[in-house]
């Protein structure tokens, strides 16, 4: 900080370039403990500087000696090395006393520390040979070692089939090695439920390979529920006094419940499906048919004789049976669907496949989609916006496990340019959007379409567009070259431009941004890279070359109004640019602290519809400091700075987002920067069109 040149706070110039070797952690910490030498030098300096304390300043003496606690808590941090700490107790003494000159001194060294530093983490599980994820590393299986992690908090997953999969966050908090050696993964397991009618009934769990016993697993009495099963083959034996014993194979997966019935009664069936959940219907004799349940279901007290069994399973083809029922015996039925996956897709994809006219996929879902179909003959159709429907005959074959239909449909694509860029497309009155433009999906048929733009003639272009053919337009729009006052408009970069009628000329609605700025120039200096935030840490004459660049291409293009160019706005011209901006619609750091600019348009916009004229970024001006704008800022009622008249220093203009006082930010209040200046985080521009 130079008190004596201006009042901008701005970074140390190291972190805004930040291509550097790494240095060793000795020369770190020697290096802050240095800076917060000299911040305590600095702070006793202009301490004996100022005048008495008022009684509203002694106030703060609290927050002076808290702030002190806490810088003395950071230099052991700092010499023990821990950085993250020692930057919470800096940021902690800079909240306590904003003007803490160790606080200043030494957080953007300890953040580019911060920004360096890299950990190395290993990580261990039980049993090993699981996946291992850190954050957006390299997963790795485990025993698994991960380098170059930043400081911070990651997420640490282990994955390893057949075991609960674990997920924690892991906090980094210096560079020592770090070891994890506590992640233990708990083995998957199934459930059984075990039920009989009536309840009651005896029954016994064994584990079985291939159908023969192993082991005796559980006993007990029905209804039970079996948990944290291993997977695998079970058999379930279950007996009722006076009924024959029941045997049952079933297999038990990973996270899934499985379930075994048995029906103790004159006369019962027990039947499952695959897939689960069919609906059963039954019919006894001259009977109607009736819904029964779902599968897995168990009938009991049936009438003995013979029964018609149908099974239904959404739009599938239903499968039928006639069993015969006999008393004191249950019988065991299985139905199963032969059936395939058959995948859905077409050229241009998002179709919607119907069967019918029912829709297959879930809830309309458009290719492309799979969907599990019984064996069988189906003739598809397929509908996609604005082409006609395609139709595609097919057998899907079980035994296949899988299928695909693709649907081809007509159509072609246009594509369409103009010089200018920028034309608003329409075809039969409709927008279609602006050039240049791509079309990709098109019914055949003929085609007009009408190009427009802002102070150009429109311009229309036919043709024929053919099944799997394209059509390439490109229209010149001649530009008029009578200007168009009192009207905003958008130049070729994209850029809003609102007309300022007591200047006769347009001014950029907003500051200009880092992806225009970096459009035009190829380059973005900024400290705080975002597309739509204004273009920051730009010199005066960077400003100035961008606005050249700006008028040559405007003028190549036929879009620049004759006599006409774009500039920096003069100080003069700023005055009344600002109209009656309030500073609640400014990005600064009046009411809340910020902690970088913010996108253009953030806020309202004045009565001339230009925004961020107060705030968010310092807006670089025309004019030297001189002593006609020292006069200007007396007669406006504000504290001009005498010794800059004569330097080589420009003007900025507004106030900026890191700007906590009413003064910084007052409207007649001036600050001033040499035109060479960079790495300035808070300082952009914006752009006026004026006459020459």
């Amino acid at each position: 900080m130079h008190p004596e040149t201006t009042r901008i706070t701005l970074p140390p110039p190291q972190m805004i370039r930040s291509h550097r070797p790494r240095a060793p952690r000795w020369i770190w910490i020697a290096l802050i403990l240095f800076s917060l030498v000299l911040g305590t030098g600095a702070g006793w300096y202009f301490g004996m500087r100022q005048a008495d304390p008022t009684p509203e300043e002694s106030g703060t003496g609290a927050a002076d000696q808290s702030a002190a606690v806490k810088v003395t808590e950071a230099r052991l941090a700092v010499s023990s090395g821990d950085w993250v700490t020692a930057r919470r107790l800096f940021e902690e003494a800079r909240d306590l006393d904003p003007d803490n000159p160790d606080a200043l001194a030494s957080l953007p060294l300890i953040r580019q520390r911060l920004d360096e530093a890299r950990g190395t983490v290993t990580v261990t599980t039980d049993p090993a040979g699981a996946i291992v994820k850190l954050g957006a590393f390299k997963e790795q299986t485990s025993p698994a070692t991960f380098t170059g992690v930043t400081l911070g908090e990651h997420e640490l997953v282990a994955i390893l089939p057949g075991f609960d999969t674990v997920t924690r966050r892991v906090l980094i908090e210096s560079e020592e090695p770090k070891r994890i050696d506590d992640i233990v993964l708990a083995k998957s397991s199934g459930q059984l439920e075990v039920v009989s009618e009536p309840q009651g009934a005896d029954f016994k769990l064994i584990r079985t390979r291939e159908r023969v016993a192993q082991e005796l697993v559980r006993t007990g009495t029905t209804p039970a529920r079996i948990e944290r099963l291993d997977p695998g083959e079970y058999q379930v034996l279950m007996a009722f006094e006076g009924w024959p014993e029941q045997s049952q194979i079933v297999r038990v997966e990973n996270n899934r419940n499985t379930s075994v019935s048995a029906v103790f009664a004159k006369g019962g069936l027990n039947i499952t499906s695959d897939p689960a959940g069919a609906e059963v219907w039954i019919q006894a004799a001259e009977s109607a048919l009736r819904k029964a349940g779902k599968t897995p279901l168990s009938l009991a007290d049936l009438p003995v004789g013979k029964h018609r069994l149908e099974l239904r399973h959404g739009d599938w083809a239903a499968i039928s049976r006639s069993v015969e029922v006999s008393g004191g015996s249950t019988q065991d039925l299985e139905f199963s669907w032969e059936r395939a996956l058959v995948s859905f897709t077409s050229d241009p994809p998002g179709a919607e496949v119907y069967l019918g006219n029912k829709p297959l996929g879930r809830a309309q879902q458009k290719t492309p989609f799979q969907v599990e179909l019984p064996e069988g003959d189906y003739v598809f159709s397929a509908r996609h916006s604005k082409l006609d429907p395609v139709t595609f005959s097919a057998y899907i074959d079980g035994d296949t496990g899988s299928s695909a239909v693709d649907f081809r449909f007509a159509y072609g694509s246009v594509s369409l340019a103009s010089d200018p860029a920028g034309a608003a497309v329409a075809s039969g009155g409709m927008p279609m959007g602006r050039t240049p433009l791509t079309l990709a999906v098109v019914p055949p048929g003929n085609y007009t379409f009408e190009l427009s733009k802002e102070q150009h003639r429109a311009a229309s272009v036919s043709g024929s567009v053919e099944a799997g053919g394209s059509l390439n337009f490109t229209a010149t729009l001649t530009y008029d070259s009578t200007p168009v006052v009192s009207r905003d408009f958008k130049n070729s970069l994209g850029q809003q431009l609102a007309w300022i009628a007591p200047l006769n000329g347009w001014a950029g609605a907003y500051e200009v941004t880092q992806e225009e700025y970096e459009r035009l120039s190829g380059t973005n200096p900024s400290y705080f890279k975002a597309p739509k935030h204004p273009v920051d840490s730009v010199t005066w004459y960077e400003a100035v070359k961008f606005c050249e660049a700006l008028t040559v291409q405007e003028r190549s293009l036929g879009t620049l109004p004759e006599g006409y160019r774009y500039r920096l706005p003069t100080d003069e011209e700023w005055g009344r640019l600002v109209g009656g901006q309030k500073l609640d619609a400014a990005i600064s750091s009046l009411f809340d602290r910020q902690k970088s600019s913010a996108p253009v348009g953030s806020l309202a916009a004045n009565e001339y519809g230009l925004y961020d004229i107060r705030g968010n970024v310092w807006e670089w001006v025309n004019d030297w400091y001189s002593q006609t704008i020292l006069n200007r800022v007396q007669k406006e009622g504000s504290t001009a700075t005498a010794e800059w008249v004569g330097t080589d220093r420009k003007v900025l203009r507004g106030g900026a987002w890191n700007r906590s006082s009413e003064f910084d930010l007052a409207v007649a209040n001036r600050m001033a920067a040499r035109p060479s200046a960079e790495d300035r985080y808070d300082v952009g521009f914006r752009v006026v069109l004026m006459r020459d």
